[in-house]
């Protein structure tokens, strides 16, 4: 791996000075050059090189006071970092499921082209509920409504964590009953993130605001707040910019609603709200299953809980780590391939928290909804409620055995028939005709490298590269803060000390190639190949000539 020298990305450099009329790299101690200038126009030209659609969404993930100094992407299927992460513009990515039902309240439409976006959930619920709702981003999807002037009882929003199209499209054969309702309702064939990084923290804010992060706030797994790197749900929901339609529609209805929310961590909660921390809310229900010593964000412990720091802003039912059944649904899994012997497929359940990070989570996952349901009294009486729901087996599978794997199958298959009790439970419990179902996925999920031939970019040796060309002073400060997937947290202070800009640094990483960063060997001929299309300063996106939105 390179860690000093700056021969080829000079090379680079050259070769596009002569496009900017520059013969060298800008003084790093002087101003930092303006996009019109001859330092900038390079990298200008490289961002409007990429796909308009992908600026669009990396623009609307941006915060110029939260978010990192420099983006990066990979060129396709090629992925920074490891745990196979689904973070990007891509389209395998970008595309989700988007479906609508509910009889008498959703319109039997079947498929609909419109090109549609996670933001667009809040607003046609809040047309649903007959509620004054303004989405910073978002639109309503009006082909899915049927006019019916009484709002239903409940409205559940259930994500399909990482079941992305390209999930559903692995297996088409294991979601039956889903493609059965299909044309009983309305399935938007052109639905995306809209936006990127494509991580959870982000998009279940843009499900519950109708806003995109460049509004919302939650720009990423890590921001930055006050010049300092943080999570997103550290302090509890106060990172949280816009309220949530659930926050302002239960403060207006007197929070006689009931608003609650079933998911596994604490990153889930942006899609219903603040809860008592938006002013006049109150503690609506949130239930997560979160290791409170957690090494990662999405770290997931054994039993329900809520962390002491969301205590404050919700209530926590203690009776669901009451509910029975899961050892047995434990024990169907074993027994799938007929034999009973403590695994799954191939793999040993008492490891994988003793069975919850296998398809039995899903099954008894949704016992505990069904509970809540009842106990709590969610679509009992004509005030409406609001029910939030994520489930996230497809999205652990994703990252430990990849989409195309047969526990992906039994994931989604399990899914499909968690859906089908769903809706037969609602009938029942609510009544049909009185509830509606918003099914969708927070993103989509990455193929297994061995079947697209995808190159994993080490964030340590990208970290150590950047280190070591662009940070020689000696001191014990450095220049890169942390790798993300498709951006870099940068000290700039640090780097225009070591005489340096971003500029320097994004040039540098477009010369990378596969042999500067791998740490093992490589297939003939693949040592020179290079590894990223676009590299940039993020303050560009709102001066680009390409993309007029973001210079509002």
């Amino acid at each position: 791996m390179r860690t000093s020298s700056l021969i080829r990305p000079l090379a680079l450099v050259a070769a596009l000075a002569a496009l900017a009329g520059a013969g060298a790299l800008p003084d790093a101690r002087a101003a930092s050059p303006t996009p019109t200038e001859a330092a900038s126009d390079d990298l200008v030209e490289v961002a409007c090189s990429l796909p308009r659609e992908w600026l669009l969404r990396t623009w609307r993930g941006n915060r110029a006071d939260r978010s990192p100094e420099l983006q990066i992407l990979p060129i396709e299927p090629n992925y920074v970092g490891s745990g196979l992460p689904h973070v990007g513009p891509w389209d395998y990515v970008q595309r989700i499921p988007m479906f609508w039902y509910g009889p008498g309240h959703i319109a039997p439409v079947g498929e609909v082209e419109r090109p549609v976006t996670l933001a667009g959930i809040a607003p046609t619920q809040a047309e649903l509920l007959g509620f004054p709702f303004r989405a910073p981003d978002g639109v309503p999807m009006v082909e899915a409504i049927a006019g019916n002037p009484a709002p239903p009882r409940l409205i559940v929003t259930m994500v399909w964590d990482a079941a992305g199209m390209d999930v559903l499209e692995r297996w088409p054969n294991d979601w039956p009953y889903l493609r059965s309702l299909i044309s009983e309702g309305a399935w938007y064939t052109n639905a995306t993130v809209g936006t990127t990084p494509t991580s959870t923290a982000q998009t279940h804010a843009t499900i519950g605001t109708g806003a995109f992060p460049n509004h919302h706030g939650i720009v990423g797994h890590h921001m930055r707040i006050g010049g300092r790197i943080t999570t997103p749900w550290e302090s509890g929901p106060v990172y949280l910019i816009e309220p949530t339609l659930a926050d302002l529609y239960d403060r207006a209805m007197g929070n006689r609603p009931l608003v609650g929310i079933l998911g596994t961590v604490s990153i889930h909660l942006g899609m219903m709200g603040h809860g008592a921390a938006w002013g006049g809310g109150d503690r609506d229900i949130a239930i997560v299953r979160q290791k409170l010593d957690a090494e990662t964000l999405g770290e997931e412990g054994f039993a329900w809980n809520l962390p002491p720091r969301l205590q404050h802003f919700y209530r926590f039912p203690r009776y669901v780590n009451d509910v029975p059944g899961f050892e047995e649904d434990v024990r169907a899994v074993d027994a799938a391939d007929g034999r009973i012997d403590g695994r799954w497929r191939d793999n040993e359940i008492a490891p994988l928290l003793q069975g919850f990070e296998t398809p039995a989570r899903i099954p008894y996952q949704s016992r505990v909804l069904r509970t809540i349901v009842e106990r709590e009294g969610f679509g009992a009486d004509e005030v409406p409620d609001l029910l939030f729901v994520n489930h996230k087996m497809i999205d652990y599978i994703s990252h430990v055995w990849t989409v195309n794997s047969p526990e992906m199958r039994d994931a989604v298959r399990a899914e499909d028939a968690a859906l089908r009790e769903l809706v037969s439970f609602l009938d029942r419990e609510v009544g049909r005709g009185e509830w509606v179902l918003v099914l969708t996925a927070d993103h989509g999920a990455i193929p297994d490298p061995k079947v697209t031939g995808a190159f994993s970019i080490p964030s340590i040796a990208l970290a150590s590269g950047i280190n070591g060309t662009f940070d020689t002073d000696g001191d014990d400060r450095r220049v890169v803060q942390m790798v993300q997937p498709t951006q870099v947290f940068i000290d700039e202070a640090e780097l225009r000390q070591n005489g340096h800009t971003l500029e320097e640094v994004a040039r540098w990483v477009m010369g990378l190639t596969k042999g500067d960063v791998s740490t093992a060997p490589l297939p003939p001929g693949e040592a020179d190949d290079p590894i990223f299309q676009a590299a940039f300063p993020s303050r560009l996106l709102t001066q680009l000539p390409c993309l007029p939105e973001a210079r509002g």
